[in-house]
């Protein structure tokens, strides 16, 4: 038999789960568990187990526990069925690997600010090198907060990295003081709502007087930690 279309639609990583789910007596099992017998990393679990509970073919059971529906049973029928037509198909698959690369993180800023005077800046990052690419999308966050400037509330802004540049651009009205701060943080999201990692960040003092129009501009620069698997 043909390997079912809503069945080709999932990844291997989910079919492989759901083969796990068909030799369990009692169809319920930890997410840890399923982690350690299939062969996941967390990172590739969050997506699978968010696409097999989207899909209706696994259901929450308590905490970080999943039980196979009705549908998964049935899903788990077709891939018996086909497992058997096809064993090369059923090949046992390594759990990607997850690695760091580094990525230049860059401020754009005036040297001296206009105190009282919003003043537009941008926050971004340079290309990848060559042995530092992505193989994938990276969600990005970057969170910008401010001392001796307005807003004093966090400005944050969501980047889908990939290897070419990409920035996004703040304000910053500096107050006063002789002296304002621009801090920078940024976090890498994972599949899962609490999988947030810090990347790394940094922070630029600028001067700041009452007239800065022609003011000259500046580039400073930070080095990053991302995450990507490697199969």
């Amino acid at each position: 038999m043909d390997l079912p279309f809503h069945l080709k639609a999932l990844p291997p990583e989910a079919l492989d789960v759901l083969r796990y789910f068909g030799k369990l007596n009692d169809p319920v099992a930890h997410a840890m568990k399923i982690t350690d017998e299939v062969g996941l990393s967390d990172r590739t679990f969050g997506k699978v187990i968010r696409r097999l509970v989207t899909k209706g073919y696994l259901q929450m059971d308590g905490d970080q526990a999943y039980r196979l529906s009705e549908s998964g049973s049935k899903a788990v029928e077709e891939l018996v069925e086909y497992d058997a037509d096809f064993p090369a198909d059923n090949a046992v698959r390594k759990a990607p690997v997850e690695v760091k690369v580094s990525r230049k993180m860059v401020v754009v800023v005036p040297k001296t600010l206009q105190s009282g005077v919003p003043t537009a800046f941008h926050v971004g990052f340079y290309p990848s090198t060559p042995d530092h690419e992505l193989n994938d999308v990276a969600d990005v966050v970057m969170r910008v907060s401010l001392v001796n400037a307005e807003p004093t509330r966090p400005q944050e802004a969501s980047v889908d990295l990939v290897n070419e540049e990409a920035y996004k651009t703040f304000t910053v009205a500096a107050g006063e003081f002789n002296k304002a701060r621009i801090k920078v943080q940024v976090f890498q999201l994972g599949p899962n709502p609490d999988d947030i990692t810090v990347a790394g960040g940094m922070y630029v003092d600028l001067d700041v007087t009452e007239s800065a129009s022609s003011a000259p501009i500046a580039a400073y620069t930070s080095d990053i930690s991302l995450t990507k698997q490697v199969d």
